[in-house]
């Protein structure tokens, strides 16, 4: 796996890398992990408060 440019330099860089650049995708992806992080945050609640009413 070498290295995609010739020069090790941003001189070279013409253009985004990201493919999604210019689309809805960065868009998307961040309502997708406000998502899922608001998800792991209920499960947890949930799971740490049940562990507390079992304790108490």
């Amino acid at each position: 796996m070498g290295f995609p440019f010739e020069n090790a330099t941003w001189d070279g860089v013409s253009g985004p890398i990201f493919m999604g650049y210019g689309t809805a995708l960065p868009g998307l992806f961040t309502v997708l992990s406000i998502v899922i992080c608001i998800v792991a945050l209920a499960v947890g609640q949930k799971a740490e408060a049940a562990k507390y009413a079992k304790y108490k």
